[in-house]
């Protein structure tokens, strides 16, 4: 079990860095016109992705805490949570892989367009 906990973070790490990357500013003259229009109201891209990538690591945290306190001998914690709590980090941490994916499909389809 904690070695699925570990990878859980090594995927999330990885999705942290691309988040980390969506957020640096662009070099590129038209991109950087196409950043310049205002939009108060909504977030940017890197921001919404961060955030959910923070939801996804807080789900891997209390799921790992639950598990290591229940693995520990701690009764006050029933099994059921444990189990609900793994759950819902295994379901974030798949969609958010689900994400990756895509944004890594899209920038490569980008990339290959001929200008």
């Amino acid at each position: 079990m904690i070695e699925a906990v570990a990878a859980m973070n090594a995927i999330l790490s990885e999705l942290q860095s691309l988040a980390g990357v969506a957020s640096t500013s662009p070099t590129d003259p038209i991109a950087a016109a196409a950043n310049a229009v205002p939009d108060a109201a909504a977030p940017s891209f890197s921001q919404a992705l961060q955030s959910a990538l923070g939801q996804v690591s807080d789900s891997i945290a209390t799921a790992n805490t639950e598990a290591q306190a229940f693995s520990s001998g701690d009764r006050s914690i029933p099994l059921s949570d444990v189990m609900v709590s793994l759950e819902k980090a295994n379901l974030s941490l798949q969609m958010a892989s689900g994400v990756r994916d895509k944004v890594v499909s899209a920038y490569q389809n980008i990339m290959n367009m001929q200008v």
